[in-house]
């Protein structure tokens, strides 16, 4: 029996430091047949010219799609450019500051290959801006603590902690986008959304490996733990805010699915239902954390309004946000001693 065509994408803005090294990752991939699709969403400096410099002298069996786009796109209009392009029916998704080890596609068809998973990701390793290893993932302030990561099966498990894995080792079933379409436009973090999806009409599979190099630098768009616990308690409030601005988008998106879903699949329609509750719950704990520089009374009223979402979401999350939200100073203080502590 043929093995499938998968489509290994590698998006790229702005990384000259880093992206000849990610280059070389797709390029060593062991997995046969693969389409591999550089794109370049109109960087400002020398990236897409590195990228034509690692690719003039390739001799060896995949397919090479390069692609530059005539402007910017961002990160949603750029992976939706590339679906176009997809070819492959497993998709494997990589950033220009990661490096991906030579059996992640391997490893991923695998896991896609036993049925019933529309997204995979696995462990990784962490390393600094100059490429020095920080340990796995998992045990390195990730989103989840333990390892291997807590399961992300169900979307009741992504609606649960609010958050899909980590993405730079996130693979998609080209029929997450056949079923829901292109992503919108003003999503950022394209694994929450894709995972989402993935969730609604089948499983996200885990593969208990490090197959992925994954960068953390000071231009990453999501900040780890220790970035954030070195601000002033100004610059926590104005980050605390947009950040949780920027997951309501996310979670609106979510909803839209979920009601698409619904309006497609009816005999889906209790578990569409109890999404849409979930996650109209999580939009609302969003607007109260953005709400963390108003009035003490309107924070105040905010969290007593948000109890009536324990049922949906959980008490801890709903603590956690109130908490955030009534005592900054101490909510930041109280995580700078957790990460001192290890824990």
């Amino acid at each position: 029996m043929s093995k499938p065509l998968v489509t290994f994408m590698l998006y790229a803005y702005n990384h000259e430091r880093f992206v000849r090294e990610a280059v070389r990752g797709a390029l060593a991939q062991s997995y046969s047949p693969l389409e591999i699709i550089i794109s370049d969403d109109c960087s400002q400096d020398r990236t897409f010219e590195i990228i034509e410099e690692e690719v003039a002298g390739y001799d060896g069996p995949h397919k090479i799609v390069l692609n530059r786009n005539e402007e910017n796109l961002g990160t949603a209009g750029h992976i939706n450019r590339l679906m176009e392009l997809a070819e492959g029916r497993l998709i494997v998704a990589a950033a220009s500051d990661d490096i991906s080890l030579p059996t992640r596609t391997e490893e991923e068809v695998r896991a896609w290959s036993e049925g019933g998973a529309y997204s995979i990701y696995s462990n990784a390793v962490v390393i600094d801006e100059n490429g020095v290893d920080r340990g796995a993932f998992a045990n390195n302030n990730g989103v989840f603590a333990e390892s291997p990561p807590a399961p992300i099966k169900s979307w009741q498990n992504i609606v649960r902690y609010g958050r899909g894995f980590l993405g730079c080792t996130h693979a998609w079933d080209r029929a997450v986008f056949d079923t829901f379409g292109l992503l919108p436009e003003d999503v950022v973090s394209e694994d929450l959304t894709i995972s989402f999806r993935s969730a609604l009409i089948g499983e996200v599979a885990y593969v208990d490996k490090c197959l992925v190099k994954y960068r953390r630098h000071g231009t990453n768009l999501s900040k780890d733990k220790e970035h954030v616990l070195q601000m002033d308690l100004p610059q926590f409030t104005e980050w605390a805010a947009a950040d949780s601005r920027m997951e309501k988008v996310h979670y609106e998106s979510w909803l839209r699915d979920a009601l698409l879903l619904r309006s497609i699949r009816p005999e889906m329609e209790a578990e569409t239902l109890q999404a849409v509750r979930s996650i109209r719950a999580r939009i609302a704990l969003c607007e109260l954390t953005a709400s963390i520089k108003n009035s003490r009374w309107d924070r105040w009223s905010r969290c007593l309004g948000s109890i009536k979402y324990v049922k949906d979401i959980g008490v801890t999350q709903v603590v956690k946000s109130c908490f955030l939200v009534l005592s900054p100073g101490i909510y930041l203080n109280a995580q700078k001693w957790r990460i001192k502590l290890g824990r």
